[in-house]
């Protein structure tokens, strides 16, 4: 296929989509529309024309957040492509097309989770100040909870959920172990949630770690293993071995509550999401293949409900 073609066919396509992107209107004929996108990948690539991939990227994305499709992967490229139009010196470039997603998702936002409705769009400061309730179950086992990965990020850079976020995740305290010893213990805790009520079964898979928690809020709220070893601290996915034991304990309470923060937050922060992580980015996107080679014994083990 010549360019000329090509660059028709996808600029035709490209106005159809944005058109009712920005009216949050139906596409018509979606999957047909969906195919004949997808279908100009190769031949824009072999063009190899990068102003003409950008313009059929685009195109995709924005026809991915307009249907609900592909979440994660989408939230990805996103994260890929602002990295690129950086470097190529079009940022401002980037920032219109993020704010035009922006509006066909509103009042949802693409995150890894799927295309949800964010902690911007709710009372975010009732939901935070509900949590020791809402973690009553959990906080009955006996087990340190300790506010973890974007809950926590945002409490200590801003003082409150994050509005680009959409769930809370806490780190459980397992005590001292290895690795080795975790799923086990991983699992006989998530027996104690089970018979405690408070484990969502629903959202149970296959070889997932992450707990969720039945709750009152009407929000995902996750659970990930944390353990000590040898002086060390580890905490799935973020950190395997990577902190001092000091930098998390002694833990501090939450609001006076029995909710837990690390003794060091800046510290856990840092080594999560780097040096940088006092500037907000609604596009980070954690680095998931690296966290499975580090944390393979403890995916191996099916925690899936029987």
């Amino acid at each position: 296929m010549i360019k000329a073609e090509v660059s028709k066919q996808l600029a035709a396509l490209r106005t159809h989509i944005f058109e009712h992107a920005a009216a949050q209107t139906a596409l018509p004929r979606p999957r047909k529309t969906r195919l004949a996108v997808e279908a100009l990948e190769d031949s824009v690539r072999r063009l190899e024309n990068p102003a003409l991939f950008d313009d059929w990227e685009e195109t995709y994305v924005l026809l991915c957040c307009h249907r609900r499709l592909k979440p994660a992967r989408t939230h990805g490229r996103l994260k890929r492509m602002e990295e690129r139009y950086v470097s190529k010196g079009q940022k401002d470039r980037f920032v219109a097309f993020f704010e035009r997603v922006k509006q066909t998702l509103h009042p949802d936002f693409v995150t890894p989770h799927g295309y949800n409705k964010t902690f911007g769009e709710m009372a975010a400061d009732d939901i935070f100040s509900r949590l020791d309730d809402a973690m009553a179950p959990v906080l009955e086992l006996g087990k340190p909870v300790i506010l973890y990965a974007g809950a926590l990020l945002g409490y200590v850079r801003e003082g409150r959920l994050i509005d680009h976020d959409d769930d809370i995740d806490f780190a459980v305290h397992l005590g001292e172990t290895t690795l080795e010893e975790i799923p086990e213990k991983w699992a006989l805790y998530q027996r104690s949630l089970l018979e405690g009520g408070c484990l969502d079964t629903g959202s149970s898979t296959r070889g997932s770690p992450i707990f969720k928690v039945e709750n009152s809020l009407g929000i995902d709220i996750d659970l990930f293993p944390a353990w000590a070893e040898n002086g060390h601290y580890s905490v799935y996915p973020y950190s395997l071995n990577a902190l001092p034991e000091n930098a998390i304990f002694p833990l501090k309470s939450l609001n006076n509550g029995r909710i837990m923060l690390p003794h060091d937050a800046p510290a856990l922060l840092a080594q999560s999401y780097g040096e940088n992580w006092r500037v907000p980015d609604p596009l980070f996107h954690f680095d998931w293949p690296t966290a499975r080679r580090k944390f393979a014994p403890l995916l191996q083990r099916d925690f899936s409900v029987k």
